[in-house]
């Protein structure tokens, strides 16, 4: 019996022409999508709208099997859901944290103009390359090429577009909202990686926590061995810590 094909199997090398052409787009939004409240309030949606330009139509309310959800808390401050349905349910695949907005650019400290892209050769150039409409555009066109070629995939491949990434001052625009409204609740069934740009090589996880609490319950003994009640105490956090330490 054949199995089913990998993403990678199945997508092949991606169009070239094709990233470099929706980045220029991208990069020519980013004067608009700077975040730096109150004085510089990013417009998410201008990003996609050119996103929605690739894959509308391999969507399914064009006939393909795309599931596109756009989540907006804020005007113009949308964010993106798009979903590529596998064959097993509750297996998942998904692309988290490719942002929309981009830190802010002074054009007098720039050799050429930020905001809009610049090719050398192999070498692009503009503000948000790397962080992050770069990861925008090659993320859109994984999931353009997966609406196109429809392969069978055991897993449901997802990709999140999100907002207001670069500035934590205003809540509730973006990935934060998202997770409070339970949209991204079933990305725990399968792995997830967040898609951006950090020392420019792959790695599981640059920060985070675990948070866990030890509620310890005792019994009614003589109170000379009280000592073992504290014993026990910390042996079980012994045991938390190396639990903890084993998933680093």
């Amino acid at each position: 019996m054949a199995s089913s094909p990998s993403v990678k199997d199945a997508l092949g090398d991606l169009n070239k022409d094709s990233f470099v052409s929706l980045l220029s787009k991208l990069i020519g939004e980013s004067k608009h999508v700077q975040n730096n409240p109150p004085e510089l309030i990013p417009e998410e949606d201008r990003i996609v709208r050119h996103v929605l330009d690739v894959l509308l139509p391999h969507s399914t309310t064009t006939g393909g099997p795309l599931i596109i959800n756009h989540v907006a808390y804020h005007p113009n401050r949308g964010n993106l859901i798009v979903e590529y349905p596998g064959t097993e349910p509750h297996k998942i695949l998904s692309f988290v944290g490719m942002h929309m907005d981009v830190v802010t650019a002074n054009p007098s400290d720039w050799d050429f103009d930020p905001f809009s892209l610049s090719i050398d050769g192999d070498k692009l150039s503009g503000r948000g390359t790397t962080d992050c409409l770069g990861h925008v555009a090659l993320v859109t066109e994984l999931m353009k090429r997966l609406g196109d070629t429809k392969p069978k995939l055991k897993s449901t491949v997802v990709a999140v577009f999100i907002a207001s990434e670069e500035n934590s001052s205003i809540t509730g625009v973006g990935v934060d909202a998202l997770v409070k409204d339970g949209l991204l609740n079933k990305l725990k069934n399968g792995p997830l990686f967040w898609i951006d740009t950090a020392d420019k090589q792959p790695c599981i996880g640059t920060g985070g926590m675990l948070p866990w609490k030890l509620h310890v319950t005792g019994k009614l003994f003589h109170s000379g061995l009280a000592h073992k009640v504290i014993f026990y105490a910390l042996d079980a956090l012994n045991q938390k810590r190396k639990s903890c330490s084993n998933l680093l």
